[in-house]
């Protein structure tokens, strides 16, 4: 349990990682290509306006002392220029064919992961201080780092909604008996410390249901399947201790990023890996406030920071709302899980 916490507070730290923007004066500062994952719901021009509007609360982030920009990156400037990719591979050909400065976006585990396969990439900046301290205060980088993050979960159609929430009630009850620490142990922090990528086979029984899953295989250790066709990472292993308590047999089936919802809408799938969601902090936002609540839950909470970091804070706030963050990447007639997971956008360069 202890690991598992210690881990969470990397995480929350990390998201600084995930920036664009470093300190730096304006006079400095350069424009900026970055590539993205498509997004359904958000143009190129929408995401180069979402990830200007976070520039100015990574600066107060490392006023505050929790981020600092790596040593070999020149200082980040006003991103001109978004352009999306269906598949993390081809926004890695353009990152070493210098069609692209940087890759952004990429969940932490699967970047640190990319990093460690690939010694040319590195991230772009890096936590300066004790990240776990980072969460124990009541911070203004621990605000930011949670508004930020990604929620993953599974995907299905409203007319599914038992489904859902037979998956929600698993997941719960994975996490209240320890099942989920021990598949996070194996499957995201070994792996992050070295560890090869487990293969997983879900369990099969004669005459029970079968569950048809849509996964890609482009974001490991979450999403993957390994060279020799079978599946495997963190997303599977919760696959398959779901289909065991739901007494199902999982069948899963490989689509590009961009041929989840068509494969559901379609009734090849049943379920599809989802990583764009609401993060475990802001579902519980949502679950228990209103609007009005959380708007002044989030104003009391800014009112204890710095006129600086209000402005940036706020300005975020306006421009890239919680609802809008929800409907980012999520298609029409479908609904999500809660998260399984939260993890934390950071970005890819090359070495300099």
């Amino acid at each position: 349990m202890k690991k598992i916490k210690k881990f969470a507070g990397i995480l929350m730290a990390l998201c600084a990682m995930g920036s664009l923007f470093a300190s730096g004066k304006k006079d400095e500062q350069k424009e900026l290509k970055a590539g993205a994952l498509s997004f359904l719901n958000l143009s190129e021009k929408d995401y180069a306006t979402v990830l200007n509007e976070r520039k100015d609360i990574e600066l107060e982030m490392e006023k505050e002392g929790s981020i600092k920009q790596n040593d070999k990156t020149e200082p980040a400037s006003e991103v001109k220029t978004v352009v999306f990719y269906d598949t993390l591979d081809a926004m890695l050909m353009a990152l070493e064919s210098g069609e692209i400065a940087v890759m952004t976006s990429i969940p932490y585990s699967t970047a640190k992961y990319l990093c460690r396969q690939n010694p040319k990439l590195e991230m772009s900046l890096k936590f300066s201080r004790n990240p776990a301290g980072i969460v124990e205060e009541d911070s203004f980088s621990a605000m930011a780092t949670a508004i930020v993050a990604n929620g993953f979960s599974f995907m299905m159609l409203e007319k599914n909604k038992v489904l859902h929430d037979e998956f929600d009630k698993a997941i719960e009850e994975m996490k209240a008996d320890g099942t989920w620490n021990k598949l996070v142990n194996a499957h995201i922090l070994d792996v992050m410390n070295g560890n090869d990528i487990d293969s997983i086979i879900p369990e099969y029984k004669e005459g029970r249901k079968t569950i048809k899953v849509a996964v890609t295989g482009s974001l490991p250790p979450m999403d993957y399947v390994a060279p020799d066709g079978t599946f495997a990472g963190f997303n599977t292993a919760i696959l398959a201790e779901i289909g065991k308590r739901l007494d199902r047999n999982i069948t899963m089936v490989q689509v590009s990023s961009v041929g989840r919802a068509t494969a559901l809408a379609s009734g090849t799938v049943d379920v599809a890996f989802w990583t764009r969601g609401l993060s475990e902090a802001d579902v519980k936002n949502i679950n228990h406030k209103s609007n009005e609540e959380l708007k002044k839950a989030n104003e009391a909470q800014l009112a204890k920071f710095t006129d600086e970091q209000k402005k940036a804070m706020t300005s975020y706030l306006n421009n890239f709302s919680l609802e809008q963050d929800w409907k980012k990447d999520l298609p029409e007639n479908t609904i999500l899980t809660m998260p399984y997971f939260s993890d934390y956008p950071v970005s890819v360069q090359l070495k300099k």
